[in-house]
């Protein structure tokens, strides 16, 4: 059943991708899609469509983002290449990606559409690296646009094991530009049984695992659930270092009370199917 299930919908995972390419390279032809905020716009209506079709149930605590006059930052934990799915499901947003996303089939050509900011990590084969005033430069623009401009400070996925020390690196822009900044965080949970699966392994992407069968297993889990808690309190620093530290210490505190409820709401269902189970 998993094997069924994980080849249908990887299926119309990419038969929606290029529905989405489709749309959007029209649009551009007759009605002026550009990419920037409207790209963004329409990137979040057909997020909101293959986050449906997949199967996922995606719930929200807290106010979405709303943009001040001056632009805004919103930093989260990172599990998943989900992750950014999910976030674009439930609000436009301008994000935050390694350069290397930009190559990435569908997905490269989707997410430029958005007005994404991509930035080197590091050198690159035959590349340039940035230098932060062009960083600085591609996030003022961003943060111009009129939407939440969306980064993860870990600056590369894990296992939902821990927070990562935040890199300080796209701080620079917030600070030059003093744009506010909040916190939001998010956890995956299994809600049906998965015979071997867990979230650590088969959700999050992490690690040395590679993209193609993590994603054939992940599309196969039943009863996928994520939940973001948004925090609409600014953070404070008076540098990179305290805004850091700062927009850290606000993510534990929301993915603990994340991890937490959700535990105890798998808890609770389990309880009720070997009560139910019983009782048959």
């Amino acid at each position: 059943m998993k094997l069924v299930r994980s080849t249908l919908r990887c299926t119309l995972f990419v038969a929606l991708l290029l529905a989405t390419c489709v749309d959007g390279h029209i649009r551009k032809l007759f009605f002026g899609l550009r990419p920037g905020p409207k790209g963004a716009v329409w990137v979040h209506r057909w997020c909101r469509r293959i986050v449906r079709a997949l199967g996922v149930v995606c719930e929200v605590e807290g106010r979405p983002p709303i943009v001040t006059k001056h632009g805004l930052a919103v930093v989260s934990n990172h599990l998943s290449y989900l992750d950014i799915l999910i976030y674009s499901a439930v609000t436009p947003f301008v994000m935050v990606a390694k350069s290397e996303v930009r190559s990435w089939p569908l997905l490269g050509w989707i997410t430029a559409q958005a007005g994404t900011v991509y930035v080197q990590r590091s050198d690159l084969k035959g590349g340039r690296t940035q230098t932060h005033a062009q960083v600085n430069a591609a996030m003022r623009e961003a943060f111009r646009s009129g939407l939440p401009v969306l980064f993860f400070p870990e600056g590369t996925t894990t296992d939902g094991s821990e927070i990562l020390p935040f890199r300080r690196g796209l701080y620079h822009s917030v600070l030059a530009d003093d744009i506010p900044m909040t916190t939001a965080a998010l956890a995956y949970a299994l809600d049906e049984p998965n015979p071997g699966a867990t979230v650590a392994n088969d959700v999050c992407y992490w690690g040395d695992m590679v993209f193609a069968p993590h994603l054939f297993h992940c599309l196969g889990l039943h009863g996928l659930r994520t939940r973001i808690r948004f925090d609409s309190t600014r953070v404070e620093g008076d540098d990179r270092f305290a805004l850091a530290i700062h927009s850290r210490q606000s993510i534990v505190a929301l993915y603990t009370d994340l991890q937490t409820a959700l535990a105890v709401e798998q808890s609770a269902y389990e309880t009720a199917e070997h009560e139910s189970i019983a009782t048959a």
